[in-house]
């Protein structure tokens, strides 16, 4: 797990986030096996004080993307975010939800893509121009390393979901849904005794439900890769705009069933004077219903949001950032998920991570995680 400085000054008198959160940096994660080691630190911190409920952590692997034809980004997303997570102040009644999360680092593949580099440079190719189909064998690797990525990250939410805590990651890359995804079925089904699977909702103008073709894992089919190993019971999709989605995508969520909406149908006002943004939540929640037992989680790509850097495929329209925070709280109240995706957002290596479009990049993504954690605890209002 990656460690960094993320401390940032804060105006005299005033009480920061980081002042209550608590860190785990320095344990020893598991690689390919269970490690009680970091079970017996996760449970420790669970039982101290007001006790951990959420357990936030970074994944910046950047090979799925490539796979999907996307940008591999710069490792940076998860520390853009952390930094403005831990500096935000304290709002009314937030203290408690900050005292109840566990930031650990990010989970390293340093020694999986090191590998790739050095097979690159050995056969001289160009890893910033080289796209799929043009190295046969570049290609195998990289779908392999991109399957180690997943496992690896699994192997730690499988220890957090075992635990009860409930994971939320800040990622790269919409493929990291599978090993999240993976870990927290794995996680759920030792502590509950019984197979336990998800049901999944995701804002996103892509689908992301693509076939499982030769390109391996990626950020375009994690979701179908969860339903074909058979731990996801409904898929729900939200903000998908006609113009990112091909056809054969699009007929694949409507022959397994899966519920999606497009951009139109909540940019709108009903006749009610009331957002359709709010009733399609509700429409959304309902299709997710199942006869209990499984898992809930959200997924939110940044994709969705006009106007904010991401990785793959930006889209031409989107929703604004109050949109995706409304949509982010509605469904957080009705549904309560046990784990939160953020991906895709792209910080410019150029800026420094406080400054300019990467300090809204992390100020955005801290506000829907904190937006998550208060709704999460909160009443449900139906």
């Amino acid at each position: 797990m990656g460690s960094f400085d993320i401390r940032v000054p804060v105006r005299a008198g005033q009480t920061s986030a980081g002042d209550h959160i608590r860190t785990l940096f320095d344990c020893e994660l598991p690689s390919d096996k269970e490690n009680e080691t970091f079970v017996k630190c996760l449970e420790k911190a669970q039982l101290s004080g007001s006790g951990i409920r959420f357990v936030v952590l970074g994944s910046e692997n950047t090979v799925g993307k490539w796979l999907n034809g996307g940008r591999p980004g710069h490792g940076l997303n998860y520390r853009c975010f952390a930094q403005q997570f831990v500096s935000g102040p304290i709002g009314p009644g937030q203290r408690n939800f900050y005292e109840q999360t566990l930031l650990l680092g990010e989970v390293v593949y340093d020694d999986i893509t090191s590998q790739l580099n050095e097979f690159a440079q050995a056969e001289g190719i160009d890893q910033t121009t080289i796209r799929y189909g043009d190295n046969k064998a570049y290609d195998r690797m990289v779908e392999e390393a991109s399957l180690r990525c997943q496992r690896r990250l699994a192997n730690i939410v499988r220890c957090v979901a075992r635990c009860s805590l409930r994971p939320i990651c800040i990622s790269g890359g919409n493929e990291d849904i599978l090993g999240l995804g993976y870990g927290v079925h794995l996680g759920r089904t030792i502590a509950r005794g019984t197979t336990t699977n998800l049901t999944l909702g995701n804002f996103d103008c892509h689908g992301d439900y693509k076939s499982l073709e030769e390109r391996g894992a990626h950020s375009g089919n994690g979701f179908s890769f969860l339903n074909a190993i058979g731990c996801l019971r409904k898929y729900a999709v939200l903000g998908l705009t006609p113009y990112e989605n091909k056809e054969a995508m699009m007929e694949r969520l409507i022959s397994t069933n899966c519920w999606y909406r497009f951009l139109d149908d909540i940019t709108v006002i009903g006749a009610t004077g009331r957002p359709t943004l709010y009733t399609t939540v509700v429409d959304m929640t309902r299709a997710l219903e199942t006869d209990g037992g499984e898992v809930p989680g959200l997924c939110v790509d940044i994709d969705v949001t006009e106007d904010l850097p991401t990785v793959s495929c930006p889209a031409t329209l989107g929703l604004t950032r109050l949109q995706v925070h409304e949509l982010v709280q509605e469904f957080t109240r009705y549904n309560k998920p046990f784990f939160l995706l953020i991906a895709e957002g792209m910080p410019d290596p150029l800026v420094p991570l406080g400054e300019g479009v990467n300090r809204t990049l992390g100020k955005y993504q801290s506000n829907l995680v904190s937006c998550f954690l208060t709704n999460c605890i909160s009443v449900p209002h139906i």
